[in-house]
């Protein structure tokens, strides 16, 4: 065989071989079925709520999930579902958006599902952990819930995370509780610590993102839920004659005596068999017990003992707000009675409440101070109707004659009194009419000011974008001169002084060099920096679309330093003073030796400092000039 046929073969031989190692390698990094995350995310009306940070959750949540997707590893495969997300009222509201697929596959697909959702609904969890069992299809996994409040549909998720140990579901949930009361938190712990899971807390934006961190690093494992003990416990489930579900809260009783709080969110240990009462009934928004029901329970066998207690259905209200006959987001509402604050629920709640005349306020915005009165009845729901005194959205931009807006500051008057503030970045909220426009801080804009007596008007039109024209020209102020001149390195800023019609300076803002400073039509007067060297002052004229440069020059120095001679001291000299003899004014007159002074032509005096013994020196120092002289 030819030996160049030999060294074809060979090199078809070796990139089949690279050929086949890659393919092993990618296969190696491949999604692995068994390490499944199914991510269980809430968009139910509460994650319109605030954070601790004023952060809202549905937004926290949207870049705490980016980051996690970004953190999860390539070789786990991820899915998402909501839950809450369509239909608000539904407690079968779940939806699987993005089924399982790679992590690199699938974070473009849940970043589009997270941005394309808006809160809306319940907080079905339980329906949401059972559909997302079905999800895995058979295979094993974790599923990580990200929730900012609990159940409100079905059975404590945390029974259900009971029951899946009973049956050997080999799949770990943990748990995101966003912005929690303790309450919530220890009903959601429950889910993660029951399942083999982690639990994670967060009450802010930067929590909730260093939450998600965590989260994506969870390496893939077996369930280790907490030992399902032995032992005797009651599980209570609180219904009314209509089936619905209620949290309830309680006492325990023994012989008569009060033994233990007992709740329906989780499980109520007990130290044995016995008789004994209870005494729960339905947890209202204000904290108390609405209508306690004393039950007996007999407990005989070892493990749950299950206890339905039939209670009474309270009084239930929530909020609708609506501006000019669309629905609006709304704001927080609290219930009074006899001028005093009973309870406050969100607009997206549906809070219980005892039965009576309250009155409900709530503040959308500054111009809607709305207040509602209402009577509730027990088993009964009030929709609170908020009507908003219509308010439009608006921005105002200062327009330079170049086309670009001013970013600044404003505010809105009636008369004599702002009523709105404003900035050019964000949109503000008004009543529709007639303002004066003045600037909010006017030591800000020495050198572009408002004119006097500037009026807007805001129409019904919402979004609307309102264009102020501003008069003004542009300032470069630049230092020049040769960098001997400059006492430090050349930089820093320079100070622009409006000046009114006598040359008299009405105030000044600093500018760095080569920067370009607004500035209406007038007269400046441009000053270097104190500290970087002689300058003289520059005046210069604006005019209305122009740019005019200022050059600040650094005057010429002399440049002296000095030094002792060599003596038998009895302490050594290290420092003497400049004196300048013709009222010059150097920057600096201390003097140590071999350090350079850079200082105006003209007659000094060195003056050794604390020194006897050693004569002064006089001498001259010319422009341009270097000096060294010693003392002796």
């Amino acid at each position: 065989m030819p030996k160049f046929i030999i060294h074809v073969l060979v090199f078809i031989l070796g990139f089949c071989m690279i050929g086949l190692a890659a393919q092993a390698a990618d296969d190696n990094s491949a999604p692995d079925p068994t390490k499944r995350v199914l991510v269980i995310y809430d968009s139910s009306s509460s994650m319109w709520g605030e954070l601790s940070d004023k952060s809202r959750k549905y937004e926290a949540g949207r870049s705490a999930l980016a980051s996690f997707l970004e953190g999860t590893s390539a070789t786990r495969q991820i899915g998402f579902r909501a839950y809450g997300h369509r239909r608000a009222g539904d407690c079968r509201d779940s939806e699987l958006m993005v089924s399982f697929a790679g992590a690199d596959a699938a974070k473009t697909s849940i970043n589009t599902a997270v941005g394309s959702i808006r809160p809306t609904g319940k907080t079905p969890i339980t329906y949401s952990l059972r559909e997302g069992l079905k999800d895995f299809d058979g295979a094993t996994g974790d599923i990580l819930l990200i929730s900012d409040g609990i159940e409100t549909c079905d059975i404590d998720p945390c029974e259900l995370m009971r029951q899946w140990n009973a049956s050997g579901i080999n799949i770990r949930v943990h748990v995101v509780g966003v912005g929690l009361n303790d309450m919530e938190r220890g009903a959601m712990s429950c889910i993660a610590e029951t399942s083999g899971g982690t639990y994670f807390d967060a009450g802010s934006e930067g929590e909730l993102l260093e939450a998600m961190n965590e989260a994506a690093v969870i390496p893939p494992g077996d369930p280790n839920p907490l030992p399902q003990t032995q032992g005797y416990a009651l599980i209570l489930n609180g219904v009314d004659k209509e089936g619905r579900s209620f949290v309830m809260n309680g006492k325990l009783f023994k012989g008569g005596e009060g033994i233990k709080d007992i709740s329906s969110n989780g499980r109520n240990g007990l130290e044995g068999p016995g008789e004994y009462e209870i005494e729960v009934g339905v947890v209202l928004q204000d904290g108390s017990l609405y209508k306690p029901v004393r039950q007996k329970v007999t407990v005989e066998d070892r493990g749950d003992t299950k206890v339905d207690v039939l209670v009474t259905r309270p009084a239930i209200v929530s909020a609708s707000f609506s501006e000019d006959g669309e629905d609006h987001k709304g704001s927080f509402v609290t219930a009074f009675q006899d001028g005093k604050k009973v309870f406050g629920f969100r607009r997206f709640d549906e809070a219980l409440a005892r039965p009576g005349a309250y009155e409900f306020r709530s503040t959308p915005n500054k111009d809607n101070e709305l207040k509602v009165e209402a009577t509730l009845t027990e088993a009964e729901h009030t929709v609170l109707d908020f009507t908003l005194v219509k308010t439009v959205r608006f921005l105002v931009k200062y327009m330079l004659p170049n086309g670009e807006t001013d970013q600044r500051t404003g505010q809105l008057f009636k008369g004599d009194n702002p009523v709105y503030g404003l900035h050019t970045s964000n949109f503000a909220t008004a009543l529709p009419g007639t303002y004066e426009l003045r600037d909010k801080f006017p030591r800000a804009q020495v050198l572009n000011p408002l004119p006097e007596g500037i009026t807007i008007t805001i129409t019904d039109e919402d979004e609307q974008i309102i264009e102020v024209p501003m008069s003004a020209g542009f300032i470069v102020a630049e230092y020049a001169g040769d960098d001997r001149d400059f006492i430090s390195k050349r930089g820093g800023y320079l100070y622009i002084h409006a000046l009114d019609a006598d040359g008299k300076s009405i105030g000044s803002q600093t500018a760095s060099p080569g920067k370009v400073r607004i500035a209406k039509p007038g007269r400046y007067r441009i000053l270097g920096h104190s500290g970087k060297g002689y300058f003289d002052p520059v005046e210069v004229m604006v005019e209305h679309d122009k740019t005019v440069t200022a050059k600040v020059m650094a005057k010429p120095t002399a440049h002296i330093s000095m030094s002792y001679a060599d003596a038998d001291y009895d302490k050594t000299p290290d420092r003497a003073s400049l004196v300048p003899l013709d009222g010059q004014k150097p920057i600096k007159t201390f003097m140590r030796p071999g350090a350079v002074l850079k200082v105006p032509p003209g007659r000094y005096r060195i003056k050794p400092q604390n020194f006897t013994g050693i004569t002064p020196l006089e001498f001259e120092l010319i422009a341009g000039e270097s000096k060294t002289v010693v003392l002796k």
